[in-house]
C-alpha cells in the first residue's frame, strides 16, 4: 500500500475531481475496491467504469485487476495498532532505546516540515487569530489531540468550545457563522461523527480546518484548509509527535503574530487569585 500512496502523491497535481474522488476512497473504505468489480466500485462511488480503469492506469497498474489485487491485500492487514508495534519491532537493534525512538519522532517531524504548505500554515493562523468563535472536534484517538489543541487555543485566543459527547449538537453548532472556525481532527478510521459536524459547520458558513492523515481523506470534501501528515505507516500513534509540534507550533505563532492581545489575557490569567487550587 506504501507504493501505491506514494503514486497517488506523484500524481495528484493533475488529478481531475473524479480522480480525486476515487483517490479518497483509497484511504476511507478500501474494501469498495477489494470487493467490487470496475464497474460496481464506480457506481458506488459515483463515477464511471471507465473512470476507474483509466485512474488505475494513470497510477501505472496494468487495469483495475492490478489495483485490486492492492486492495485485497489491505483487507487482510493488521489493525494500525499493530502496524504501530511491528514498525518498532522491525527496526529493533540493541540500539533502540527510548531516546533513539524520540530521534525517530524527530525525523518523522522533519518529514511533516517538509510537507506542509506555508500557504496553508499562515491560512490557519490567520483564520484563527481574526475567529469570532473557534468550535473542535476530534473522537477516538483524535479525540486527546482536539482536546489539547482546544485548551492551547483557548488560553491565547479565547472563544474556543471543545466539542464532547455531552454536547448538545444542534446548540453549539447553531453559533458559528462565517466568521467562526470549525478544527476538525480526523486520522485513520476517520470517525463519521466528525466528518458529519465538520459537513454541519460548513453549512453554518464557518471555515473548515483539518488535520488530517492525507490530502483525500474524507474530512476534506470539506475542509477550506486541509493539514494532512503523510506518513507510509498507518497507525496514528505514528503521527501524534508530528501532530502536537504542528498544534505547538501554530499556538506559538499566534502568540508572536499578536503580542499585544497575548499579553493582555497572560496578565488576566495571572491576576486571578487561585492559590487554593494549586499545591504550591
Amino acid at each position: 500500500m506504501e507504493s501505491l500512496y506514494k503514486k497517488i502523491k506523484e500524481h495528484q497535481a493533475s488529478f481531475s475531481k473524479s480522480f480525486k474522488k476515487i483517490a479518497s476512497y483509497i484511504y476511507s473504505d478500501p474494501s469498495i475496491f477489494a470487493m467490487n468489480s470496475a464497474q460496481e466500485a464506480g457506481r458506488k462511488i459515483g463515477v464511471s467504469e471507465t473512470t476507474i480503469i483509466r485512474f488505475a492506469r494513470t497510477l501505472g497498474y496494468d487495469g483495475y485487476k492490478s489495483l485490486q489485487q492492492t486492495y485485497q491485500q489491505r483487507i487482510f492487514e493488521k489493525s494500525s495498532l499493530s502496524d504501530f508495534r511491528n514498525r518498532k519491532v522491525s527496526n529493533h537493534s540493541e540500539n533502540n532505546t527510548v531516546k533513539n525512538l524520540m530521534f525517530n519522532d524527530i525525523r518523522t517531524i522533519q518529514t511533516v516540515i517538509e510537507q506542509i504548505s506555508e500557504t496553508d500554515l499562515d491560512q490557519t493562523v490567520t483564520k484563527l487569530l481574526s475567529a469570532e468563535n473557534i468550535y473542535i472536534a476530534g473522537v477516538r484517538s483524535s479525540y486527546a489531540l482536539a482536546s489539547w489543541f482546544a485548551y492551547a487555543l483557548n488560553l491565547v485566543v479565547g472563544n474556543v468550545r471543545h466539542h464532547t459527547p455531552d454536547d448538545d449538537i444542534l446548540v453549539q453548532l447553531s453559533e458559528l457563522h462565517e466568521n467562526s472556525v470549525f478544527v476538525a481532527f480526523s486520522f485513520h478510521r476517520y470517525g463519521i461523527n466528525t466528518i458529519r459536524l465538520a459537513e454541519l459547520a460548513k453549512k453554518q458558513g464557518a471555515t473548515i480546518i483539518a488535520f488530517t492523515d492525507n490530502p483525500y481523506s474524507p474530512i476534506t470534501e470539506y475542509s477550506d484548509i486541509t493539514l494532512a501528515i503523510q506518513l507510509e505507516e498507518l497507525s496514528t500513534l505514528d503521527l501524534v509527535p508530528a501532530v502536537f509540534s504542528l498544534m505547538n507550533s501554530i499556538i506559538g505563532t499566534i502568540t508572536l503574530r499578536a503580542p499585544e492581545m497575548f499579553q493582555q489575557r497572560a496578565a488576566r490569567f495571572d491576576g486571578i487569585e487561585a492559590s487554593k487550587f494549586f499545591a504550591k
